[in-house]
């Protein structure tokens, strides 16, 4: 990710604290990804480390710690994958499940770092973003490219 998006992300924070977690330890990321079974890209595991889990905008973003305002079930993209991929949600089976948008269709990202969204009233698989970066910015946060 961008330098400038690093400091828009810190800043966001910085004015909320609340709505991100804490902390985690890139072997702890690391395990994670070996049991979601999925290689997770640069950014979002960065993005993990950095902040364990939060809400950008008005979208959660699954790490391995629940942000203050996210819900009880919220905890970890490991669960919530766990969850998705139970229920059998198209494409989930190759993701890591990162977010879900207002009506609860999955956005997971992929091992090539695309975002994608499972939509259960499409009943298709659809391209959100070329990677997380992007989708932080246009999806979550409503920036400018």
């Amino acid at each position: 990710m961008r330098k400038q998006t690093w400091q828009t992300l810190d800043e966001f924070f910085a004015d909320s604290p609340e709505l991100k977690s804490e902390k985690v330890a890139l072997a702890e990321i690391a395990a994670a990804e070996r049991e979601v079974g999925v290689t997770l890209a640069a950014d979002y595991k960065e993005f993990i480390h950095r902040y364990g889990g939060a809400i950008v905008g008005r979208f959660p973003i699954f790490g391995l710690r629940r942000a203050e305002e996210m819900g009880q079930d919220d905890s970890s993209f490991l669960k919530v994958t766990k969850f998705y991929r139970e229920q059998h949600w198209p494409g989930t089976e190759k993701w890591a499940v990162i977010s879900t948008d207002y009506d609860g269709n999955p956005v997971g990202l992929d091992a090539e770092g695309k975002v994608w969204i499972s939509d259960h009233d499409a009943r298709a698989i659809q391209l959100l973003s070329s990677n997380l970066e992007m989708y932080l910015r246009e999806w979550c946060l409503k920036l400018p490219d």
